[in-house]
């Protein structure tokens, strides 16, 4: 198979030191385990072969994948270094104040969105709670008591929390980490009592009976979670997920652009990626440079004035 545009990029910009041999960085802001590490890795090998070199992923984690956003962002724009990050998280982050971010919409170039999970509330298989109505009752019975995790201030998981809460006039005690790996090991050894994680990070963990699902937070049910209800059908009209995208930093040139994003969609179209994905109970939502950005683009408009609302004090933990 002809391997097209990168292959010239030496001939494109002489001033580069790296030699091809180098590589590309995909830079994952997230511990190992989680659902974007995962997607992440699935595609690796792939990309790889569409380049024609090496794809390391490395992951960058910290701060809510606000480190590593931040390394992406500061990148040289010389196609060597990708990220794949997670949404609505790196927006939110950018429209907090009080993080500081370096980084806004307009530092990254958006080149393709991967996936879109659907989440789900979760608790450990031992726990008394086997609805969304035991998980309220029991919350209204310990205000400010009961211990939901998420991967992240602000993450989607943490929005569909803020939104049950209000919906059912109760209060959690949120705790927030950072990446769904930590989150998985806190609820599994107790720390915390439910979470929210997207349904292809957990769906091992309840098939293996170490997890059980409460509601999936989508418009329909999960083929991967049979018999768990939405949480729509349980009187909460919520629905959240995890959408995952590739990015490179802003400013790069047209030519790798188009060798970027024409490669990462060869990769997902690929008949084994499909199925890998499957495997991993990850739904593939593609969309190109110019349908992420617009995707982007509205989701920041639609964020901004909830994010002001929720940063007002004591509106959310």
């Amino acid at each position: 198979m002809q391997r097209r545009g990168l292959l010239a990029w030496p001939a494109l910009l002489p001033g580069i030191a790296h030699a091809q041999s180098a590589g590309l960085q995909l830079i994952v802001p997230y511990p190992p385990g989680g659902g974007n590490d995962i997607g992440a890795r699935a595609l690796a090998p792939l990309l790889e072969r569409e380049l024609g070199m090496p794809v390391v992923v490395l992951n960058r984690a910290g701060a809510a994948s606000q480190i590593g956003m931040t390394q992406i962002a500061r990148a040289l724009p010389d196609g060597r270094t990708i990220g794949y990050g997670l949404w609505p998280q790196t927006t939110t982050l950018y429209l907090d104040p009080a993080r500081q971010a370096q980084f806004t919409r307009a530092s990254f170039t958006p080149l393709a969105l991967h996936v879109t999970d659907p989440g789900a509330i979760v608790v450990r298989a031992d726990s008394p709670w086997h609805s969304l109505a035991d998980l309220v009752a029991a919350s209204r019975a310990r205000p400010d008591d009961v211990r939901m995790s998420d991967n992240g201030r602000f993450g989607h998981e943490h929005m569909a929390s803020i939104a049950l809460q209000r919906m059912a006039g109760l209060r959690f005690n949120q705790v927030h980490y950072q990446g769904a790996g930590p989150a998985i090991a806190a609820l599994l050894g107790g720390q915390t009592e439910v979470a929210i994680f997207a349904i292809g990070t957990v769906r091992a963990q309840t098939e293996q009976g170490a997890m059980r699902a409460l509601a999936i937070l989508s418009d329909s049910e999960s083929p991967h979670l049979p018999g768990i209800p939405t949480a729509a059908a349980q009187g909460f009209a919520i629905t959240a997920g995890s959408a995952r995208g590739f990015v490179a930093p802003a400013g790069l040139p047209p030519a790798i652009f188009q060798s970027l994003s024409a490669a990462l969609e060869r990769a997902i179209a690929a008949p084994e990626h499909a199925e890998r994905m499957r495997q991993l109970a990850i739904p593939i939502t593609y969309r190109n440079a110019e349908g992420f950005a617009r995707y982007w683009e509205a989701e920041e408009q639609a964020l901004t004035p909830l994010m002001a609302e929720l940063l007002r004090p004591g509106a959310a933990d």
